[in-house]
């Protein structure tokens, strides 16, 4: 018996010796063998996802350079240590980037995981398919056996035909022999009266022509009885030995049979560990993950509230920052004003220096409309956007374009003033009392800012 044999056990029957049938070896060599294939996209895609782990990786340590540069930039504020509420940003970074990369490890596994669940997948099909064939080779060797059960049958009427024919003729050899046998003992008197008539000789060529026929005819009849009788065994040995290999085939594909059933089985039990370590990982790392997701927003909403301070601290520096540089440049205005009407109108007599007393709450006014334009400017110097004190050159920049803003303001100014001191006497006396009601005024002033 010739023996096919499979190399693996997900490529045809499994085993040694099976050989089902011509159609059945045909589906087991045109099964698919995938391996090598599944294994390069296995390692096209782990190579891909070490390219894109580099990758963010480097994209990582980037930002990571940016952001140290532009704290480099940023100066901390005096009387303030930041160590304290670095270090656990720090070490919360790197759980957060040892969290990243578990995710990512496990994605991998993931992923892993159901290719290896398709690849079982497409092997248990493979089998299938395969166990169907074999079926249908079994159902094909079970109609043979049928088929040859229904042969001997025939052959075994057809046997019993002839043995009874033989029989019969048997029986009619018997008959002719006891005829001949009376014939012989027979005597017959025949007169006869022609002359020339020999009766003794036309018997005996008569008894010559019929034993030559019957030596002939059973001589013809044994012969075709032996060669029917041999041709029968022939066949009954060929249906026999058929017979016996259609049951070893038999035995050998059922043995088969239970062995893909176990692998299935094995495969299923399999596939729901794997579904079921899946489920519990997630529901482990999703636990893991939940303090940590907490305490991350605990630490932005605690971010936050130092950064709000902090702004409000710079907006409030700025805005005290803006009201001193506006008091220093009116102190310095109010100074040139009083040295020049102290030059101008210094030689003025005594009568005309009490003249300006009557005019003094007229410049008080004028400087209560200042300080009521002060306070309505105050709210729109706070709506400008903070800026961090740390920097000197983005400090100058607010005094310059303060300075640029407070100039036609001082300009007004100068000519309110001029105009309250033409309006005035012009005395020095007056200018003296006017310092004097000012000094403490603008020392209040400072003292607040």
């Amino acid at each position: 018996m010739p023996s096919n044999t499979a190399a693996s056990m997900f490529g045809g029957a499994g085993g040694r010796g099976s050989r089902a049938s011509v159609s059945s070896l045909e589906g087991l060599r045109n099964a698919p063998a995938d391996d090598k294939q599944t294994l390069r996209g296995l390692n096209d895609r782990l190579s891909g996802y070490l390219g894109r782990v580099r990758h963010l990786e480097k994209e990582n340590s980037e930002l990571q350079k940016e952001i140290d540069e532009i704290l480099a930039k940023r100066k901390a504020p005096e009387g303030r240590n930041w160590d304290d509420t670095e270090k656990p940003l720090e070490d919360l970074k790197n759980q957060i980037k040892d969290i990243t990369m578990d995710n990512a490890k496990l994605l991998l596994q993931i992923d892993n995981a159901k290719l290896a669940d398709e690849d079982f997948k497409n092997k248990l099909a493979d089998e299938t398919k395969a166990r169907k064939e074999l079926e249908k080779d079994v159902e094909e060797l079970k109609k043979t056996i049928d088929d040859t059960k229904l042969n001997c049958k025939q052959t075994q009427k057809e046997i019993d035909l002839v043995k009874e024919e033989l029989a019969r003729l048997e029986k009619e050899h018997k008959d002719v022999d006891v005829l001949r046998e009376k014939i012989k003992h027979s005597e017959v008197k025949v007169e006869i009266d022609s002359q020339n008539s020999n009766l003794a000789e036309m018997l005996n060529k008569i008894r010559n022509q019929y034993d030559k026929l019957a030596k002939k005819n059973l001589k013809e009849t044994e012969e075709w009885y032996q060669s029917k009788f041999e041709n029968i065994k022939v066949a009954e040995a060929q249906n026999n030995e058929a017979m016996l290999t259609g049951k070893v085939e038999m035995k050998e594909l059922l043995k088969q049979k239970q062995s893909l059933e176990i692998k299935i089985q094995s495969l299923h039990t399999m596939i729901r560990n794997l579904e079921e370590t899946f489920a519990g990982t997630k529901v482990e790392y999703s636990q893991r993950l939940a303090p940590l997701n907490k305490a991350i927003l605990n630490l932005e909403a605690g971010l936050r509230e130092v950064r709000s301070q902090v702004e409000r601290h710079v907006e409030t520096n700025n805005n005290l920052l803006c009201v001193k540089m506006k008091l220093e440049a009116e102190i310095d205005n109010y100074h040139l004003l009083d040295g020049c009407t102290r030059m101008k109108f210094g030689f003025i007599s005594l009568p005309d220096q009490q003249k300006p007393e009557n005019e003094v709450p007229e410049l008080q006014e004028a400087v209560e409309e200042e300080a009521l334009l002060k306070q309505q400017n105050g709210p729109a110097n706070q709506s400008c956007p903070p800026k961090e004190p740390g920097d000197p050159a983005e400090a100058e920049e607010v005094k310059a374009r303060k300075a640029q803003s407070n100039g036609p303001a001082k300009k007004k100014k100068k000519s309110k003033n001029k105009d309250s001191s033409s309006s005035s006497s012009s005395s020095s006396s007056f200018s003296s009392s006017w310092d004097e009601d000012e000094k403490p005024k603008n020392e209040g002033k400072e003292a607040k800012a």
